[in-house]
């Protein structure tokens, strides 16, 4: 299944696509011979992926009891949430700031092509979701923060899994239609509204108060 290069990376690649898709469900056990076997791979280049992606936020691996799937507990779901508005807001300001005419035009290409998957695929959720959240991580490019960028990158694909367990009512259609005033907002260069914006725009985590 895999070439003899780069073996360790491209275990951690399958593995968290299959996490991410979510082929292998929140808590469930991942068993290093199992997956040693099934992929034809050694326990030990195994046990280095399911290393990286614990690292990640993917996996966690607890005394006697083995590897698992992350699961997210109602707390653990707040932070993700609030980790985000923070990030993606402060992006957004920054971004606004900084807009120059070479960033505006990408922005806009890209929601331009956002706009027209809303407007032609509207029932395919998983890649308007993408899109939705490529066009955050492009602000976050784009603002030119180095530190804030490896912030973001540090809680990606906790992001991407928050993504999945809470936009269960996720109305696909007006999805890129959410964002016009923001884009707006950052094309214009006001960064107070387009950080209010921004945050505006993150589906609010109902789970807990605090």
């Amino acid at each position: 299944m895999f070439s003899k290069q780069s073996l360790e990376e491209q275990a951690v690649e399958y593995l968290r696509e299959k996490i991410l898709a979510g082929t292998y469900p929140t808590g469930e056990k991942l068993v290093e011979s199992s997956l040693a076997k099934d992929l034809g791979l050694s326990r030990t280049t195994i046990r280095m992926a399911l290393n990286t992606l614990s690292n990640e936020g993917l996996v966690i691996q607890k005394p006697y009891a083995g590897w698992r799937i992350v699961s997210f507990t109602d707390d653990d779901l707040w932070e993700i949430y609030h980790l985000r508005v923070a990030l993606e807001s402060q992006a957004a300001e920054m971004l606004a700031e900084r807009i120059t005419e070479e960033k505006r035009n990408q922005l806009q290409d890209f929601f331009e092509k956002y706009t027209q998957l809303c407007k032609t695929q509207p029932d395919n959720l998983e890649e308007i979701c993408m899109h939705d959240l490529n066009l955050h991580q492009l602000i976050v490019a784009l603002c030119d923060s180095q530190r804030l960028a490896r912030m973001y990158s540090s809680i990606l694909n906790q992001l991407l899994m928050f993504i999945r367990v809470t936009h269960l009512d996720f109305d696909a259609k007006e999805s890129a239609n959410t964002h016009i005033k923001l884009i707006k907002a950052i094309c214009e260069g006001n960064s107070k509204l387009a950080g209010k914006l921004a945050k505006e725009n993150i589906t609010v985590f109902t789970g807990r108060t605090r």
